[in-house]
């Protein structure tokens, strides 16, 4: 079993990582094949300070592509509703057109 000889918190990483890679712009594809690569290059840590180093340094790459999502995101928005023409201002109606208060 692959998941049987991983230590729990790293699998909880890896679980994280597959989450957050949902909404990632590259898409999930990528950062599944990513995370496998950058997995496989620890693989050969057993000192338990080690394998902490680098599940903290795997949580700061989760902080990052939520950044990089919330700004897709942003940038998606701002285009959408921002980066559009603005309407016409209203003229103001002149007196003898105006109701009377």
């Amino acid at each position: 079993q692959f998941f049987s000889a991983m230590h729990s918190l790293v699998r909880d990483l890896y679980r994280r990582i597959i989450t957050v890679g949902a909404d990632y712009p590259a898409g999930l594809p990528y950062v599944r094949e990513r995370a496998k690569r950058e997995f496989a290059k620890r693989r050969h840590l057993t000192d338990e300070v080690e394998i902490k180093r680098a599940i903290n340094l795997g949580r700061f790459m989760v902080k990052e592509m939520v950044g990089v999502i919330r700004l897709k995101k942003y940038r998606v928005l701002k285009q959408r509703y921002v980066d559009a023409e603005p309407p016409e201002p209203a003229t103001p109606l002149p007196p003898d057109q105006r109701e009377p208060a």
